[in-house]
């Protein structure tokens, strides 16, 4: 048998077997899905980080969101850390200052996301800490239905579900489904303790936690993530909560998109790198999450030049073709049969199958709800495969080291 073959099973035997055990998953646990913890007596002061860069437009209305959360006044503290803005960020952030007695502004060279929060936390009295994108708005009771989770003291941090805010255009409709599948297979992941990214838009985490293992990594360009992986190497968990909800901005734009994806694959590559010496250690994350992110990467790869590969020489096959079938040739009596291609046709439709049907309940339990097949396919045939676009420019730039932030 050809090895391109094998090459071929391989890449199905993955994808079937991730697709089975995220389905395995819901299926055993969706009564779970918006699980909330109940909460001790006890209100903790929350330290709430919010790091912005020219955040002019959205600063204001994310800090309001702040104040806004159902948890007492005084148990709130919020440090805006404006991190050298060129516009009139820090203008807005000081009148906040003047208006809350709970805001403190940490004004600062621009130096990164990674180095604001890290330079904050020195400053912090919380017993848990929240961080929080500029440009994002938890609901009010976001705070409250993650807090529970930190009842169990192996737990150093817990993630939200980020949901679309703006919602005009055709990729930001594509960008509501995007989010929707992703927080549902993030819960999922929940349940046998492998949730692999403590996002951005808003996070909690234990101070101590945060503080003993040195902060938030101001290599990496995707601080969420390697934040998230340093803290299950050191062996404590982190949770998802499913009904803690924040609204973020997404790119409305595709030159913005690709540049924001671009930085996501950049630090995962960046993190897979850092830790690939606990590949098969340390438990869950050692064994699963390691490999799992791992093998999204190599497979979104080879299956895509798979893909060319096939597309260059049938296509041009079929090409040809045409050319003898208006000739009056009998285009079908050349057909032969191959048991292994005919094979691999069978997994192929059986895949395609499968993934309708995952999509189809992922979609219905999260904020879109029900979506009928022809959304399915436009997401699965249109916007899906642009994720090939931003990977292969972030290996392209990690093979020839252009690690930078490529997002403003």
């Amino acid at each position: 048998m050809d090895w391109l073959i094998w090459v071929y099973l391989l890449v199905f035997f993955f994808g079937f077997f991730f697709m089975f055990i995220f389905l395995i998953l819901h299926y055993r646990y969706k009564s779970f899905l918006h699980y909330v913890p109940p909460l001790s007596k006890e209100k903790p002061l929350i330290s709430f980080l919010v790091p912005a860069y020219n955040e002019e437009k959205t600063i204001k209305k994310t800090v309001t969101s702040l104040i806004a959360l159902d948890y007492p006044m005084n148990k709130k503290e919020i440090i805006i850390i404006n991190d050298g803005s060129k516009d009139g960020t820090l203008k807005i952030a000081r009148a906040l200052e003047k208006k809350y007695s709970c805001i403190k502004v940490l004004d600062k060279p621009n130096s990164g996301k990674a180095d604001s929060l890290n330079e904050a936390i020195k400053m912090i009295h919380g017993k848990f800490m929240a961080v929080v994108d500029a440009d994002s708005y938890p609901k009010s009771d976001a705070l409250i239905n993650m807090l529970g989770h930190f009842g169990d003291t192996t737990v150093g941090a817990v993630t939200s579900r980020v949901l679309v805010k703006n919602k005009k255009n055709w990729l930001e409709k594509f960008q509501i489904m995007d989010y929707s599948i992703i927080a549902w297979t993030r819960k999922l992941l929940d349940f046998v303790d492998s949730v692999y990214v403590t996002n951005g838009p808003f996070s909690l985490y234990r101070t101590s936690v945060v503080r003993k293992i040195g902060g938030f990594d101001t290599k990496n360009l995707t601080e969420d993530i390697e934040i998230t992986w340093h803290i299950l190497s050191a062996g404590y968990t982190t949770r998802m909560s499913y009904d803690a909800i924040v609204y973020t901005s997404v790119p409305s734009r595709l030159k913005e998109w690709i540049k924001q994806r671009v930085r996501w694959n950049l630090g995962g590559l960046q993190t897979i790198i850092k830790y690939r010496k606990d590949f098969f250690k340390k438990g869950v994350f050692g064994y699963f999450i390691l490999p799992y992110v791992s093998s999204a990467f190599f497979f979104a790869i080879i299956g895509f030049f798979l893909f060319l590969r096939y597309l260059w020489l049938k296509g041009s096959y079929q090409l040809v073709s045409l050319f003898y079938l208006f000739r009056g040739y009998n285009y079908f009596k050349y057909f032969e049969f191959d048991f292994f291609l005919s094979l691999l046709l069978l997994f192929g439709v059986i895949f395609f199958f499968i993934s309708l049907w995952y999509y189809k309940i992922g979609f219905k339990h999260s904020e879109t709800g029900n979506q009928n097949i022809l959304k399915i396919l436009c997401y699965s045939f249109i916007y899906r495969p642009l994720y090939v676009i931003p990977l292969l420019l972030a290996i392209y730039k990690m093979i020839r080291g252009d690690i930078r932030w490529y997002t403003k």
